[in-house]
This record gives structure tokens, sequence and C-alpha cells, in this order.
């Protein structure tokens, strides 16, 4: 139960800040803010990392793929996290303590 709750929090919290970004990008704003998908991609590695510590495990991390960002694969060891940027450019994060790199899992 606790682990749905959490799992439910961090998709809220993604789809926000992916949101947020995505109107700023579909608006024309440059890509050197804080709203690039490398940021976007170290910023849900961290709160991927924060359930881990709380949890004991990368599995089971709840990402909410309409967002454009996907937990494509996870268990005890590490994560490889995906997001489709708005022309449709794909990036990717193996953690823990990866970068984030253009391409796919």
């Amino acid at each position: 139960m606790a682990l749905r709750l959490v799992g439910l929090l961090i998709s809220v919290v993604l789809v926000g800040l992916l949101a947020t970004t995505m109107r700023g990008q579909l608006a024309g704003k440059d890509d050197s803010g804080p709203a690039t998908p490398e940021n976007l991609l170290r910023t849900a590695g961290m709160v991927v990392e924060h359930t881990h510590e709380l949890t004991g495990t990368y599995a089971g991390v709840a990402v909410d793929s309409g967002s454009g960002l996907r937990l494509v694969s996870a268990d005890a060891n590490g994560y490889c996290l995906e997001l489709t940027w708005v022309n449709r450019q794909v990036y990717h994060l193996r953690g823990p303590g990866g970068q984030a790199v253009e391409g796919a899992c």
C-alpha cells in the first residue's frame, strides 16, 4: 500500500514537471534553461533514487507513461529512464549515477 502511494506521488510530480516544461517548449522558448531533457531526466532520476532509499529496490517505481517519460527497466541494482521530447527525440538515463544522453535505453 505504501509503495503504491509513493508511486502515485512520484507520478503526479513528474507529470507536473513535464507539463510545465512542454508548455515552454511548445511556446518556442530556447533550450538553455532548466527545462531541458537532460535536466528532466536528472530530476526524475533523483525521485527514483529517493524511492529506492525508501523501498530498497528500483523495481515497481510508478511513472506516468503519458507524460513522455517511462521507466524502461528496473531491478534491485539499477534502472533506465527514457524521455521522448517534444521534437520526438529520445533521451535516456541509466542509474544510479548515470548521465542523461540522447538515444533509447
